[in-house]
């Protein structure tokens, strides 16, 4: 209703009815929900489409990023109301969305294209951005601390670190006895991703179509003098004889 012209100033609604608010959110779900699918293809059987999932989690680090800069174009004031922890939660997770995307490209030069110089130097360009930030705005990931609510996920992201570091040294011990692949130091321009893909679409909400519901009792002659207690009565025995 507001889109179509309300009379009420943006300021003076509740946060969650202001279109800066809703923007910001609408993106940050469909982050999520991208997030979970690619959860799901990883929990099953086979091996899954490693192209795909470096698309996908690029996508996702690009909608966390689009989240946070409309809350602070558009939303500023509820932003600075808002736990700051949130935000930090954020940026970790954009961080560790472009970093999985490497991973993912990674294997897939290796085990699809045959590249294994580009899949071990797209790893360690992974490894580099799980690194903690050595400054609050330096790359890498935000520093966990004590009383921190990454500290829920320290334990996950050892064992992410772990895992890329054992792929990354079964590689370089392959291609130093058998490929002999030149690793290079820098990853050519014409094999990154310039951009990740969107698969959720926002589904626009309608309200149903329903038939108004009739203020007096049809076929009951309650003529002019019947009072507000009557008609109610009246209305509560119908609905206890259906």
């Amino acid at each position: 209703w507001q889109a179509k012209g309300g009379k009420v100033f943006d300021d003076a609604l509740p946060a969650e009815a202001k279109i800066g608010v809703c923007q910001a959110f609408k993106v940050l779900f469909l982050g999520i929900a991208q997030q979970m699918a690619v959860a799901t293809v990883l929990m099953k059987e086979g091996t899954p489409n490693w192209s795909l999932l470096a698309k996908l989690s690029l996508g996702i680090s690009e909608m966390f990023e689009e989240y946070v800069t409309v809350m602070r174009t558009k939303a500023a004031t509820t932003k600075s109301r808002m736990d700051p922890d949130f935000f930090t939660l954020i940026t970790f997770q954009i961080e560790v969305q472009k970093a999985l995307s490497l991973y993912f490209h990674a294997r897939q030069h290796w085990e699809k294209e045959l590249e294994y110089g580009l899949a071990i130097s797209m790893l360690n360009k992974a490894l580099t951005m799980m690194r903690t930030r050595d400054t609050p705005t330096g790359r890498g990931l935000p520093e966990i601390k004590v009383k921190s609510p990454l500290k829920a996920v320290e334990k996950d992201l050892h064992d992410v670190k772990n895992h890329m570091q054992k792929v990354l040294q079964a590689w370089e011990k392959d291609n130093s006895g058998i490929y002999f692949d030149k690793v290079p130091l820098k990853l050519p321009a014409d094999k990154k991703l310039n951009q990740g893909v969107r698969m959720m679409k926002p589904e626009p909400y309608e309200l149903e179509v329903v038939e108004p519901v009739a203020l007096i009792l049809p076929g009951d002659d309650v003529g002019g003098t019947s009072t507000d207690y009557e008609l109610a009565k009246q209305l509560q025995e119908q609905l206890n004889a259906e």
